[in-house]
């Protein structure tokens, strides 16, 4: 049904562009101290003056949405859901759904799509085409979040006012679905699932977790009695984000292993890890002065700090040469060249 009406649905664009980082391995963090940060500003579609991002996949694929940026400040007018490569738009929505969620390296984007008085989980492809993912015909309504580069994808059904079960689609496995019942805890959100197929969940009211793809649940520690944490990036099972310590909930970025255990903690002017590169590198924020800027750090130690004006950091690219973000309403990157 969903592919039947995906031509009146979305629009692709022709695209013909460079890519904005080369291939991913070539260059880390070390090389990347010495050079230039330069940015480039996305395209925005005919009548859109701002945009978000929700998803990067670490190269050349980024989706989110693009629309009129708001008088007040609060989101974007009328937004629509945008697949860019390379900065360029090559897929927007002709209404305001679907919804973009996320994208892999081969261009998979995933999301949900509002029809027949429910949500859907959908994959979209390059032509617009809409895809419906496997469902259980008691569920109510579903939805895609996140995928991996190996095709895995990770989202949520529900059945009725239930709770709310995580959904992972495997790739080696097409046309079936794994549930997992979450925990009965306040503010639990799925953040991101690695490309071996850990789920990196997080959790308000306890303690965050990885959980395998054989179905176990791993805590996250806390080095002190009062500290939380905060997750918001998972690679090769090595996570990254913020840990509050007390008494006085200082931020502090953070790492864990693949076991659960605190690796390090960086404290002021970090504040919080972002995003996880492919030789280690963490992009996040500390302070400069009274204001938050993008940072990165390797080992610990601080190695760049390349934006100096105020930046939503979506993610670092697995060459830790290129990070994306929005600056002032507009999606952009910079690249260390």
């Amino acid at each position: 049904m969903l592919k039947r009406q995906a031509g009146r649905l979305l629009a692709a664009v022709v695209l013909g562009a460079a890519l904005v980082s080369p291939p991913a391995g070539q260059a880390g963090a070390t090389g990347a101290v010495a050079c230039t940060w330069q940015k480039t500003l996305w395209d925005l579609p005919e009548g859109a003056d701002a945009g978000e991002i929700t998803g990067y996949d670490g190269g050349r694929y980024a989706v989110g949405n693009t629309g009129l940026d708001s008088f007040w400040g609060d989101g974007l007018v009328d937004p629509r859901a945008t697949l860019w490569d390379n900065g360029k738009v090559v897929v927007r929505g002709a209404g305001q759904v679907p919804y973009f969620s996320d994208v892999n390296a081969s261009g998979l984007v995933v999301g949900s799509m509002y029809l027949d008085q429910r949500f859907h989980a959908v994959t979209v492809a390059h032509d617009g085409t809409m895809t419906d993912l496997p469902a259980d015909p008691a569920w109510t309504s579903s939805s895609a979040s996140h995928v991996n580069n190996r095709g895995d994808v990770l989202g949520w059904s529900s059945v009725g006012t239930a709770k709310s079960r995580m959904v992972v689609w495997p790739a080696n496995a097409p046309g079936t679905y794994r549930e997992v019942t979450m925990p009965d805890a306040h503010g639990v959100s799925l953040v991101d699932i690695d490309d071996q197929g850990r789920v990196l969940v997080g959790i308000v009211t306890g303690s965050d977790h990885v959980v395998t793809p054989a179905g176990r649940w791993i805590p996250l520690a806390v080095p002190g009695t009062g500290d939380s944490s905060s997750v918001r990036d998972i690679r090769d099972g090595r996570v990254v984000g913020r840990l509050d310590i007390a008494p006085n909930h200082s931020g502090a970025v953070a790492e864990w292993d693949v076991r659960g255990s605190v690796v390090r903690t960086i404290g002021r002017p970090a504040v919080e890890g972002i995003s996880l590169g492919g030789n280690g590198t963490i992009a996040g924020y500390g302070f400069v002065g009274s204001s938050q800027r993008v940072m990165l750090w390797r080992d610990g130690v601080l190695v760049a700090q390349p934006i100096a004006a105020r930046f939503a950091l979506t993610g670092l690219s697995d060459d830790e040469r290129t990070i994306v973000g929005v600056e002032a309403d507009r999606p952009a990157h910079y690249r260390c060249s």
